[in-house]
């Protein structure tokens, strides 16, 4: 790929908006700072030679792959993620979701629909989502729980799009106690192909 290091500034942002992830994260895996990022995708300053080479191998993979280069990114996050594939199996765990302990194992139940029916109706709508051909969506599940008798709240966010003729979900569950429980939440977020900054929102409570 030859592109210009401004066009290659106009996919990254494009990438990062389509993956949800911040600035930030984005900094993190290329080692350089957020206000960089910010530069480079306002077209304020362009990225030097290597880079361009850091941002491609980001976005397409050494091998123009942009399936395992998400995988990458996700296995060297420092945040809470998950990549999951059209089958429903996880693919690829950011290193705080590796470790043992971790968030994901002492609360999976909450997040299995057969063992906490609570999120039973999340994960039809997120089935229905990642079987369907095209598009971004977004969803945004928030779901009060009590653990050894404590109120706890988790929330899962997510977005589901198509990478190289595949439908995939990066995922971002966090577990936090609250002080009181609350309603179960879910937002769904359709993100347009043509505007990927513009969303449709829809919101539905249970």
């Amino acid at each position: 790929m030859h592109q210009h290091a401004s066009d290659i500034c106009r996919a990254l942002r494009d990438w990062r908006i389509h993956a949800r992830l911040g600035q930030a994260e984005i900094a993190e895996c290329l080692g350089v700072t957020q206000s960089q990022v910010s530069r480079w995708e306002s077209g304020r300053d362009l990225p030097r030679p290597h880079n361009v080479d850091a941002i491609r191998r980001l976005i397409w993979g050494a091998d123009a792959d942009p399936l395992q280069a998400l995988t990458h990114f996700v296995e060297q996050s420092s945040q809470h993620l998950l990549l999951i594939d059209m089958h429903h199996a996880i693919i690829a765990r950011s290193r705080p979701l590796r470790g043992t302990p971790n968030p994901l194992e002492r609360f999976e139940w909450v997040l299995d629909p057969e063992r906490n029916p609570a999120f039973a109706p999340a994960w039809r709508r997120f089935v229905a989502i990642l079987e369907q051909p095209s598009g971004a969506v977004g969803l945004t599940v928030t779901l009060p729980f009590t653990q050894d008798g404590e109120p706890w709240c988790a929330t899962l966010a997510m977005v589901v799009y198509s990478v190289a003729g595949m439908r995939i979900c990066l995922a971002e569950p966090r577990f936090a106690p609250c002080e009181r429980p609350g309603d179960i939440r879910f937002e769904e977020t359709r993100i347009a192909a043509d505007a990927p900054d513009r969303h449709r929102l829809t919101l539905w409570q249970a």
